[in-house]
């Protein structure tokens, strides 16, 4: 061997140099792509949520047509209340409220239903009026099976039984 070569050792500093270089790019992109699934997990998160919100404006989009087309609908029989009117299609009922106001803090109002067949006044839904006083609220019994509707004020959450004078009695004949 040469005594010029024996003394010289290979100069390794620039493999160790470009290997640190692609381990600082290695957890670079590493640490990059984690970010990239968080925020892909999250655009799908939000996603299913904006399809599920998507999913129930169509169903209320679809039962207010529904809604619409019954009260529009000729053949419904119209029981004039004070501030709106009671409508009667085939087998479904309605509360249609034009000028109703808000109820005291605490309070809703509910509708009553008498079976045709019954003595007692059984509870039907809760509701309010929106700023403008107007309520639409289909009632969720058959309407061939009532002959008379109530509506009252009541606690917040409804009452099983009525707590107050009912502000509306009206017999469907």
């Amino acid at each position: 061997m040469d005594p010029q070569t024996r003394g010289r050792r290979p100069i390794v500093w620039p493999a160790y140099l470009v290997a640190a270089v692609c381990f600082a790019v290695a957890v670079t992109l590493s640490l990059m792509n984690l970010s990239l699934i968080e925020q892909l997990k999250s655009a799908q998160s939000q996603l299913a949520l904006a399809q599920a919100r998507s999913s129930g404006l169509v169903r209320d989009l679809t039962g207010e047509r529904g809604t619409v087309a019954d009260l529009m609908d000729e053949s419904a029989q119209r029981f004039d209340i004070p501030g709106g009117q009671i409508v009667r299609v085939r087998d479904r009922l309605y509360i249609t409220m034009h000028d109703l106001a808000q109820p005291p803090r605490g309070k809703v109002y509910q509708a009553w239903t008498m079976p045709k067949t019954g003595t007692a006044l059984q509870p039907s839904l809760t509701f309010v009026p929106d700023a403008h006083g107007v309520a639409v609220v289909a009632l969720s019994t058959d309407a061939k099976d009532v002959a008379a509707v109530e509506i009252s004020v009541e606690p917040d959450g409804g009452s099983k039984a009525p707590t107050t004078k009912p502000l509306v009695v009206e017999q469907l004949n």
